[in-house]
Formats: structure tokens, C-alpha cells, sequence
């Protein structure tokens, strides 16, 4: 399955030391009709590193309770970019994420 992924939102906290964001993985092959899956992940600018989650109840259990057995999952920002600038992906994001 040949994917793409997209930025649907984003937002930076104000002093810009992190952005939250959703990520859209999508697929308008007709065999996969139309398949599609989002993320939630927080970007550290700092780190230059993405920490993806499955919901948004994950991330906020990881960043308000600090709840280390949140399934997650950590990529750099040289990595993800090869995802995002690619013309596409084969398969799905979430299935090139090591998830802790």
C-alpha cells in the first residue's frame, strides 16, 4: 500500500520550545478505499526529536501525568523528514515507528 502523510494541525507552546501536532497518514489507492489513520505527537525543538502517540488521551497522559507506560513512539527530526518529504511511503507510518 503506497501512503502520504499530511500536517492537519499544529499548534507551538508560547515560548517555542515544543510543538503538538496531528499527523494524517492517508491512502486513495481504490484496492485500500481510501484508507487513513492519525497520530498525535509533540515535537521537542531543542531535541530535534518526535515523540508519536496512537490518541490524544496518551499524550496527554504521558505529558500532564508523566505516565512513562503510555505506549509511544520516538524518531528524530532527520528521520521523520525522509517520511514526510517523500513523494510517498510504502505502507504505513505508524508500522515504521518502534513503539515503546
Amino acid at each position: 500500500m503506497v501512503t502520504r502523510l499530511k500536517t492537519a494541525h499544529e499548534e507551538q507552546y508560547s515560548d517555542g520550545s515544543k510543538t503538538l501536532g496531528v499527523l494524517f497518514n492517508y491512502s486513495f489507492e481504490v484496492e485500500h478505499d481510501g484508507w487513513k489513520e492519525s497520530l498525535v505527537y509533540i515535537f521537542n525543538h531543542a531535541r530535534e526529536s518526535y515523540i508519536f502517540f496512537n490518541t490524544m488521551v496518551d499524550m496527554f497522559d504521558y505529558m500532564l501525568y508523566d505516565d512513562k507506560k503510555t505506549k509511544r513512539a520516538y524518531m528524530t527530526e532527520e528521520e521523520f523528514d525522509t517520511y514526510y518529504d517523500a513523494e510517498h511511503i510504502d505502507g504505513k507510518f505508524s508500522e515504521k515507528l518502534m513503539w515503546c
